[in-house]
């Protein structure tokens, strides 16, 4: 048990996870050679420590302070245990904070698991829940949107943002035990050509019927490489849809991109790659096995 009170909780939460910064919301002004500065409805979002902008936003624009929100997952953290974490994206034009779950096991995986709160600085997204995960043996994180929290952002009041969160953190974690059901579902079914066809169509846009002649040499270089991930992770994991999700995942996470990895897993072209997979072996998974959804 931490002798740490919240206040010093949320302090160390914000430097460790380089977010003890503000937001400032500065107009922006145009200039016009005849008429000199002009002002506009447009505001930029900048860091308060290093000036960076982080994104340009209308009027009607309201932040959500990096200590405001680290805050409400200190408390979730006093209701629901577990360790909590955070960091940057895009270079903090998106900020997320996790809280972890206890760690869930499929055959010879060990998954850990977090609760993750992903905030905008920059008006492109609301602040969200989201499950994310990773296989241990073989570093595959996977990230899923669960629940965007619309009234969160302008809900002025700490004990109604509070009470906000805890409803929609536990059905976030019921989500999440949604997806690990579906995961040990994966790992029962057996894997087909059709599926693996399907799922290359899918993810590279290149049908079964393609030669060749009919595929760039860069999608070639990357059926390659996803191939190379799916026969490792079907020889670990078994000729599964679990193994050929792992594939998808491995790929994604190892060998699509050199840098930036939470960028790319979390909100970027990994994140949608994942998803795609997700959805399609998901439901080829329930048409062979009814899911049966155990309450968490």
């Amino acid at each position: 048990m931490s002798d740490l009170n919240n206040n010093e909780k949320v302090f160390n939460l914000l430097n460790e996870s380089g977010t003890n910064w503000s937001a400032n919301k500065i107009p922006l002004m145009a200039f016009n050679e005849s008429e000199g500065m002009l002002s506009t409805e447009s505001f930029g979002m900048f860091n308060s420590v290093n000036n960076q902008w982080l994104g340009t936003v209308g009027t009607q624009y309201t932040a959500m302070q990096n200590s405001d929100l680290a805050e409400i997952i200190v408390e979730l953290q006093e209701v629901f245990g577990g360790d909590i974490q955070g960091g940057t994206l895009q270079d903090g034009k998106r900020i997320y904070y996790q809280n972890t779950l206890a760690d869930e096991h499929i055959n010879n995986d060990t998954l850990k698991r977090n609760i993750t709160c992903l905030n905008s600085h920059n008006g492109s997204s609301a602040i969200g829940f989201g499950s994310t995960n990773t296989v241990i043996s073989c570093a595959n994180t996977f990230h899923m949107a669960l629940r965007d929290l619309k009234k969160f952002r302008h809900t002025a009041n700490s004990s109604e943002r509070l009470k906000l969160a805890v409803a929609d953190f536990k059905l976030a974690m019921s989500s999440d035990q949604h997806l690990m059901d579906t995961f040990k579902r994966m790992a029962d079914v057996k894997i087909d050509k059709p599926i693996i066809g399907e799922m290359i169509s899918n993810l590279f846009g290149v049908n079964p019927s393609d030669t060749v002649k009919d595929i760039s040499t860069r999608k070639i270089n990357q059926l390659n490489r996803f191939n190379e991930a799916l026969s490792s992770e079907i020889a670990e994991k078994g000729q599964t849809i679990w193994g050929l999700f792992n594939g998808v995942t491995y790929y994604t996470n190892h060998l699509e991109v050199s840098d930036k990895h939470k960028d790319h897993i979390m909100i970027g072209g990994g994140y949608k790659k994942n998803l795609k997979a997700y959805d399609l072996l998901s439901e080829y998974t329930i048409s062979k096995t009814p899911l049966v959804h155990s309450m968490a």
